[in-house]
């Protein structure tokens, strides 16, 4: 009865890569897989590097947008409006009907600015009726401002850049590194097959 040969013991992951290091004395590591192990190595330093790149990236960017919003706060005026409009319509009136989806908590205000009284909509953050006065934000010309960003809002923003400018650089480093492997191993391969057909012919 033939006896069975013992099944092979699996090698770890990292002592599989730490046998194919570019400084190994394997003598069957042949020069491309030298090659093909340091351009693995770079590429995990890079990777790495790239990390406190993107950290200061979204600090910078948390400072720039702190500083257009402080900008923006200090150019802002609070005056006076009068709603020309109840905020929540009766949803009977006729006026109900033609007023844009999402604008329900809107209503047509006036205010006065240094170039005149100007009309427009304006957010509410309650129900209100005509003839109330509310107070609006407003620049130096008296154009009513949208919302400014607070400080949550600016770190959300910094964050999702500095992990998007991480994953778009170490994204398309890993994916050099991936098509270069596939390189190597196609040429490897072909390599193979090369020396399988000369150890099959026959010496003339």
């Amino acid at each position: 009865m033939r006896r069975e040969e013992p099944a092979p013991v699996p090698v770890a992951a990292p002592i599989r890569w730490w046998r194919l290091r570019p400084w190994s004395r394997n003598h069957l590591m042949r020069p491309s897989d030298r090659y093909e192990s340091t351009l693995i190595l770079l590429t995990t330093a890079v990777v790495l590097l790239l990390i406190p790149i993107a950290a200061a990236f979204g600090t910078a960017t948390h400072t720039r947008l702190e500083q257009q919003a402080q900008a923006l706060r200090a150019a802002v005026h609070h005056v006076p409006a009068v709603l020309l409009e109840d905020t929540y319509l009766a949803p009977d009136s006729p006026e109900y009907s033609i007023r844009p989806t999402g604008s329900q908590n809107t209503a047509r205000a006036r205010w006065t600015t240094p170039h005149g009284e100007r009309t427009g909509a304006v957010p509410t953050n309650a129900p209100a009726k005509a003839g109330q006065t509310i107070t609006i934000s407003v620049d130096a010309d008296g154009n009513l401002t949208g919302p400014i960003p607070d400080s949550r809002e600016n770190t959300v923003l910094a964050v999702t850049a500095a992990c998007g400018l991480w994953a778009l650089t170490a994204g398309a480093v890993l994916l050099s590194t991936a098509l270069a492997h596939r390189l190597f191993t196609r040429n490897r391969l072909r390599y193979w097959a090369h020396e399988w057909r000369q150890f099959d012919t026959p010496p003339t």
